[in-house]
């Protein structure tokens, strides 16, 4: 992870930059630079009682049309798990990652290197890792935007606000976590990106072959939760190919535990052993309570098998009840409220995990040793100078003084 350069003051030059954030200032106007505009003002989608800017985005150039350009207009909502292109918004450049270095380059079909995996963290802030570095954009000393950082800290955490002329601004803590900075194109013919005073209009777009969709962590680096691979909406949509093993490789995983209701192929579990990638399979029906020794088979499989991912189909209820399973195991204390914020779906599925935990801490109870008798011997008694004691050695009483 890079270590920012503290910033003398801990402000910004010129800090009214932050106006431009509807956060810090409801009432402020959101100034942005459109490509091929110099500068409009433009409102929050949550606001439109804003006026709209009156300013359309320049003509494209002869030779641009004949430009491939990425799916989609650029609006989709970042969701963790999926895989977008960000562009220039309404153009073809798109932000590509050179090592370290943010640029804009030409949309090039099938480039990692221009393509980012949204992840949100236990905190709910959103980062973006470069598919091909595996690295995040972050922020560092001097406002540098940076693709460096290996975890999805506050260096880097972005906040995307729609924008009523399409796209986003994307905005990036800094100054240690406590600002908000647009991320810039410096000028209209530079291909850089940074933080900067006036926020930069881009498009999101997500590409439509997403595999675990809702990926996140529950514990970081040890145990995330996603939808089955490739899931549309039947449990038999899952699929393991290339491209779900390089997506488990990149975040380190080393075994799966799936309550899908399909249980995958032996040539996709050849797959997965040839990758050294465990898998487990513990069927289990949407909105049904599972069976305890189910439970018994879940903490089986997630028990020191490394970095673990738990799916089913659409990643919610079953793998909620999973996680759920994994926490009692580990000694942890869960409401129906915990339970909910898991993902559970129903009465049947909590009195079923309730059941789990009763018969956790009775098993605890009876692993507990009974009241042990005081053994403590008594206090050595102060030797009397005036009599001889006795060692005795080998059978033999050897006179002491």
């Amino acid at each position: 992870m890079f270590s920012p350069t503290p910033n003398p003051g801990g402000k910004f030059p010129n800090d009214n930059r932050h106006s431009t954030h509807p956060s810090n200032h409801p009432s402020a106007y959101l100034r942005v630079q459109s490509p091929g505009i110099s500068e409009s003002y433009v409102h929050d989608q949550d606001n439109p009682t804003r006026p709209k800017a009156a300013t359309l985005p320049s003509q494209r150039s002869p030779q641009s049309i004949f430009a491939m350009f990425p799916p989609g207009r650029g609006n989709d909502k970042p969701v963790a798990g999926e895989i977008y292109r960000i562009s220039l918004f309404g153009t073809n450049q798109m932000l590509t990652a050179e090592g370290e270095a943010l640029r804009l380059r030409e949309y090039q079909k099938g480039h990692w290197d221009q393509m980012w995996v949204c992840e949100k963290n236990l905190d709910n802030r959103y980062g973006m890792r470069n598919r091909h570095t595996r690295r995040f954009i972050g922020w560092r000393g001097n406002y540098e935007l940076v693709c460096s950082a290996e975890e999805n800290s506050f260096y880097g955490w972005l906040n995307f606000a729609g924008l009523s002329l399409g796209g986003y601004l994307i905005m990036v803590t800094c100054v240690g976590g406590l600002k908000l900075g647009p991320l810039q194109r410096i000028n209209p013919n530079d291909e850089h990106i940074s933080v900067g005073e006036v926020g930069t209009q881009f498009g999101l777009h997500r590409l439509k072959d997403s595999v675990f969709r809702r990926f996140e962590w529950v514990v970081p680096n040890l145990l995330a939760r996603s939808s089955a691979p490739y899931y549309d909406g039947e449990d038999s949509d899952e699929s393991i190919n290339e491209t779900s093993i390089e997506f488990l490789q990149s975040y380190g995983i080393q075994n799966i535990i799936s309550l899908n209701s399909v249980e995958i192929s032996p040539r996709e579990r050849g797959r997965l052993r040839a990758a050294k990638i465990s898998y487990s399979h513990i069927k289990a029906l949407e909105f049904i309570a599972p069976e305890q020794k189910q439970f018994d088979q879940i903490w089986n499989a997630y028990d020191n098998a490394g970095i673990t991912i738990v799916y089913c189909g659409y990643g919610d209820g079953r793998t909620g009840i999973a996680i759920s399973a994994i926490q009692l195991f580990e000694g942890r204390t869960l409401s129906d409220l915990d339970y909910r914020a898991n993902g559970v779906q129903c009465p049947s599925q909590i009195e079923a995990l309730n059941a789990l935990s009763e018969r956790i801490h009775d098993a605890e109870n009876r692993s507990d040793p009974p009241d042990a008798p005081d053994l403590q011997p008594p206090p050595y008694p102060v030797p009397n100078t005036d009599t001889r004691s006795l060692a005795i050695h080998g059978g033999n009483a050897i006179g002491r003084t």
